[in-house]
């Protein structure tokens, strides 16, 4: 079972963090007396759901804010070998799911340092759900089977190389959508930055500098992509997807030349443009290496699996991605800099399709 502490209001950071590394904490109840261990060296993968008030608006940017970008920090401090988080994904949805990937005791640690977090930031949030999964070992042994945990990752990212490959760019992911949730707590302002790094993310595949040495890079269309991109968005629709395809292109339409107007305006900022260049540099490279490694998936296929990883963390929703991906489809290299006055923008070439 894994590690909980249930901590009373009033419960202050510093004391916490004082005690948590001395007591061996039980599920579902309070912390029991010390008990002297070797801790494990074996790595575990752990998950932690936090689940806010259901009638909180915005709670789940405020859980980024106030508890995973500090638990971030504090878990690679501790020896913690990733850490990342997703969300629901639905946007009424506002919990966030926490990853963690280290040792017993940093991961009893890292857990304890989150519901501390929690109290700490009560008069914000509000009363939160801790729900922890519980912890498996990973790699697996020799011999033992893929943990259920990881299957839609493996199946996503092309098995256990893919999934290690993937690694940093989730890292990088993580910590630019912190970024981003403190630097544009308007979702409608950071839904311009988010249509930029997916418009970043196509480009990085199709048009990046390693994108010549794997044909499967350069033989997607900029229209195919964008319109495989919408149907995979889409299907969350439901039965009656190709309809809402449809109508919604036409509906957004008009809309596409005052929307760039805007996203204009936010890549115009410096720290965007640099985070940009992280981003579009590290696609590049992570699709370079999964054709050096024989990854078992296509290029638009891992490309698509790391954006919408970016956009989820975000708090963009499928249904809003899809009609993000509007607007990133009629966005090129030339209108940037027809909009922004400058010569050139963060990519180095230019899409297919202008």
């Amino acid at each position: 079972m894994s590690a909980v502490k249930v901590l009373t209001a009033g419960t202050h950071l510093g004391d916490e963090m004082s005690r948590m590394t001395e007591a061996r904490i039980v599920s579902g109840g309070s912390a029991a007396s010390p008990v002297q261990h070797q801790p494990s060296k074996t790595a575990l993968w752990a998950m932690l759901a936090i689940a806010p008030e259901p009638d909180r608006e915005d709670a789940g940017d405020e859980i980024v804010r106030h508890i995973v970008t500090p638990l971030s920090g504090q878990a690679k401090n501790w020896g913690a070998y990733r850490f990342g988080f997703s969300r629901g994904a639905e946007s009424e949805n506002s919990a966030i799911n926490l990853h963690l990937r280290a040792t017993d005791d940093v991961v009893q640690r890292v857990w304890a340092f989150a519901h501390a977090l929690g109290d700490e930031n009560i008069a914000k949030l509000g009363t939160l759900k801790f729900t922890h999964s519980p912890n498996i070992v990973y790699p697996p042994r020799p011999g033992e089977p893929v943990p259920e945990l990881v299957e839609a990752s493996f199946a996503r990212f092309g098995g256990p190389e893919g999934l290690k490959l993937v690694d940093e760019v989730s890292e990088l992911s993580a910590d630019l959508a912190m970024w981003a949730v403190n630097r544009f707590p308007a979702v409608n302002m950071r839904s311009m930055l988010a249509t930029l790094l997916l418009f970043d993310t196509g480009h990085a595949l199709m048009r990046g500098p390693r994108s010549s040495l794997w044909h499967d890079r350069r033989s997607t269309s900029w229209d195919f992509y964008w319109t495989t991109h919408l149907h995979g968005c889409a299907a969350s629709f439901g039965p009656g997807a190709e309809q809402a395809r449809n109508t919604m292109a036409d509906r957004l339409a008009p809309r596409i030349v005052p929307t760039h107007r805007v996203m204009a305006a936010v890549a115009s900022e410096p720290s965007v443009d640099i985070w940009r260049r992280r981003w579009t540099h590290a696609i590049d490279l992570y699709l370079y290496r999964a054709d050096k490694q024989r990854i078992s998936r296509g290029a638009r296929q891992l490309a698509m699996g790391v954006g919408r990883m970016l956009l989820n963390r975000i708090g963009i929703s499928l249904k809003e991605e899809a009609v993000l991906g509007i607007y990133a489809h009629a966005w090129s290299q030339d209108i940037e800099a027809q909009l922004t006055g400058e010569a050139h923008s963060p990519q180095q070439s230019k899409p297919g399709r202008k």
